[in-house]
Formats: C-alpha cells, structure tokens, sequence
C-alpha cells in the first residue's frame, strides 16, 4: 500500500518514510504471593510505583521483549519534507546506547577510543579539559569556575565556593 499524504511533488527529493507495525510488550515477573489475585495486584503496584523492571530477588524479571502482532499489521507512509527534520531523543538514546556498548567493548580491549565512545555516551558525565569539580558538592560542570548550582550549599562569607578544575579522564595502557 502507498500513501502519499496529499503531496506527490516537492522541489526536492526529500522525504520522511515511517513504517509502523503493531507490536506488544510482554514482561514476565517472579512473584510469590497467597493466590492469583494478589499476585496480580503485587506487580500492578510495583508497575505503578515504576518498580517492576527493578529485577529483585522478591521480583525478579523473568521476559521483558517487543512481540509482533499475529497478522500482518506493517505499513509504510511517506510525506514531501524540504528538509530532514533533527532526529528524535529516541533516536538520541539509541546513539548513546550504542556509544555506551562500543566504550565497554573498547576499554575490555585496552583501545584508546574508549574514551571517545563514553563521551559520545554520556557528554554531560564525561570530564573534558574545561571540566570544574565544586569543591563543596562535588558536581562536575564545563566552563565556570564557581559551583552555580541552586541546591548546593555554595556560599562561605558571602562567596561561592572555589572550582577545582579536573583533569580530563586518561585511560592506562595497561
């Protein structure tokens, strides 16, 4: 099936295709209880309380995956864009799990690009060469040499603690 989203020509070649697909999350939990019911209503709790993924051991998880559909649900659309829109913070997240996957592999290997991978993973973790610790909380922040966070306690005497500037991370060639 082809649906063109009431544009069949733009002045350029550019367009957005998405395809869906009909797909169920399963997850499977380990819970002991007196009977059915309160089973069910231990793990829609900890659902609610955002605790079910926690992987306890009075709550272990046991399946968490995607599931297609039983009958085929996928379908393409596409739309005329001018231009390609910036992706997604899913597609963001992606990305960072990808970096993070590669910095591990990296570093198991003794590769210097480990810590090119964790920075592309977690930018605002890594240190870089502009890299302040506060000397009172101890937060990490780039490009300032006094703490400005609103819930650290930063002021002696009217004046706001000291920076400490970090080193940026090596890694040992071990």
């Amino acid at each position: 099936m082809i649906e063109n989203n009431g544009a069949n020509k733009v002045s350029g070649n550019e367009f957005a295709v998405t395809y869906t697909i009909d797909y169920v999350h399963r997850v499977v939990v380990g819970v002991n209880a007196p009977d059915l019911a309160t089973a069910i209503a231990y793990a829609s709790d900890a659902f609610d309380a955002g605790t079910l993924w926690d992987d306890t051991e009075s709550l272990p998880l046991l399946y968490d995956d995607y599931e297609e559909v039983a009958h085929e649900t996928l379908k393409f659309t596409a739309e005329a864009v001018a231009t390609f829109p910036e992706p997604d913070a899913s597609v963001n997240e992606l990305k960072r799990r990808e970096y993070a996957f590669h910095a591990c592999r990296a570093l198991t290997a003794g590769s210097d690009r480990a810590l090119d991978f964790a920075r592309n993973a977690l930018p605002h973790r890594v240190p870089t060469a502009n890299a302040f610790e506060c000397a009172q909380c101890g937060r990490v922040y780039d490009d300032t040499s006094e703490c400005l966070s609103d819930d650290c306690q930063t002021t002696v005497a009217g004046r706001r603690h000291a920076a400490i500037r970090n080193a940026p991370l090596q890694l040992s060639k071990a």
